[in-house]
């Protein structure tokens, strides 16, 4: 899914002829998310190999439509054909290798492109791979035995979401080890941005849409001794290794450089039957170069400041246990924001000279809807949804899900800015989203999405107007 809106900050002339759909793109990368999911075989240890393989292989073809409201009122309309093919293999439950290659075309109206582009095929198109490998099974396919401690490996371009997504929840080249000792887990994580594919937070950088290169290396330790509660703590740097580190914007020279540290501490489990929870607070630290022009518009030596900043989400889901699979979601989310900024998180515009920077930047993903989709600096959200599904036998192929999400957006600090243009008020608005996932047949599938933000005070004049998505499509699984 998609969501945009302009970005444009008017307290600065400079600001003014930033390069406007920065926000947009940003946004489209955000609503794009998708998990992959993993199947998991047991099989005897005395079958030959042709039969102790698990191999699966498929596609789908997809055509959807989308409208979307921009900030000043402006409907974009985007036709969007896809094809996925896919290959999963298993070996003994215990070496699993995944390949997929995604073929997107976009159609835009005319005028209409986000990045300015027009029509094109979106890239990459082999945007995952990778290899696993898990030793506890292994040693059972091979002997029977069931270890006690494990070592699981995974190499290759695979979505991570590093604890509850608040720090990184994207699609990397990464090699990912989880050790096991008892109850004791240990995860190490090296990751590297895909150059192509990735849409960076700074959209102030050149080639911050296709041309995106950090490292992130992380360091995970939980506790897996409680049935119902896996407490954990882990550290995340992430380097920046961009070579585009320099731009001229509005005729201001402009250097780009920000590495920063996360510190997480978090727990994930369930409170009983049919209550599950996820809680976790982020402390960021690390290095950023300052705003390059100032209150008048005129070009000034950057300085390298502090980022000291914070973050949080608190979620609850709620299972009714029904024959409809009826579940409540309730999530709360918010970040800290930086009030001697013009824009939340870039550079052109950004932490003024020699203070530290308390806006949170991160290439993490919260769920703040469909049709304002802000990024979480400075933002607090709260999300409400039920959802539920037609009465139907398991066998059944034909099924209706439908479910509604209400949000209510305001700022963590009145005076800091959001990731799109405010004022110094504090509430933002609310929003509604609703949809319905409907299995027409067991191949063919229809979806239909819809959100309106309603703004609040926080919506400077002439950009206060409701803003509405839609989205229709219909897939094919072959």
């Amino acid at each position: 899914m998609i969501a945009v809106a302009a970005c444009a900050a008017t307290t600065s002339p400079a600001i003014a002829q930033q390069r406007p759909d920065a926000d947009l793109v940003r946004r489209l990368q955000r609503q794009m998310l998708e998990f992959d999911q993993e199947f998991r075989l047991m099989v005897p240890t005395d079958q030959p190999i042709s039969e102790r393989a698990f191999i699966d292989y498929g596609g789908s073809a997809r055509f959807g439509i989308l409208g979307v409201d921009n900030s000043f009122g402006t409907t974009r309309v985007l036709r969007q054909t896809e094809g996925i093919f896919y290959l999963r293999a298993e070996l003994d439950g215990a070496h699993r290798f995944f390949g997929r290659l995604r073929l997107t075309y976009n159609d835009f109206n005319s005028g209409d492109s986000f990045d300015g582009d027009g029509d094109e095929l979106d890239q990459p198109i082999g945007d995952r791979y990778w290899y696993q490998f898990d030793l506890r099974g292994a040693r059972l396919a091979e002997t029977g035995e069931y270890l006690d401690d494990n070592l699981n490996i995974k190499v290759g371009r695979q979505f991570l979401e590093w604890g509850a997504g608040l720090t990184l929840s994207d699609g990397m080249y990464a090699a990912l080890v989880d050790v096991e000792l008892g109850d004791i887990g240990i995860k190490g994580l090296a990751a590297l941005t895909p150059s192509s594919g990735t849409v960076d937070w700074d959209g102030s950088r050149p080639g911050f849409d296709r041309d995106t290169d950090r490292w992130f290396y992380g360091a995970a330790l939980e506790y897996r001794g409680m049935a119902t509660h896996t407490p954990y703590v882990s550290y995340l740097v992430q380097r920046d290794e961009n070579d585009q580190s320099f731009g001229v914007i509005a005729g201001i020279p402009t250097r780009f450089d920000y590495d920063s540290e996360y510190l997480i501490i978090g727990s994930r489990g369930s409170l009983g039957p049919q209550l599950g929870y996820k809680a976790e607070v982020v402390y960021q630290t690390g290095e950023t170069l300052s705003n390059s022009f100032n209150i008048l518009g005129l070009p000034v030596t950057q300085t390298k400041d502090d980022v000291k900043a914070w973050a949080g989400v608190l979620g609850v889901n709620y299972l009714f246990r029904d024959d409809n699979d009826t579940r409540l979601d309730v999530e709360f989310a918010g970040a800290s924001g930086d009030d001697d900024r013009i824009t939340a998180n870039d550079t052109f515009g950004g932490n003024r000279r020699n203070t530290d920077d308390h806006s949170f930047n991160s290439l993490g993903y919260v769920d703040t809807g469909l049709a304002l989709a802000p990024e979480l600096a400075n933002l607090l959200s709260l999300r409400v949804g039920l959802s539920t599904s037609s009465k139907r036998s398991v066998l059944s192929s034909d099924w209706v899900r439908a479910g509604v999400a209400g949000f209510l957006f305001a700022k963590a600090d009145q005076n800091a800015p959001v990731s799109f243009p405010s004022t110094t008020d504090t509430f933002i608005g609310g929003e509604v989203n609703l949809f319905v996932d409907w299995s027409i047949t067991s191949d063919i599938r229809a979806t239909v999405r819809y959100g309106v933000f309603i703004p609040g005070d926080a919506l400077p004049r002439g950009q206060d107007d409701p803003r509405h998505f839609v989205y229709g499509g219909v897939t094919y699984d072959f």
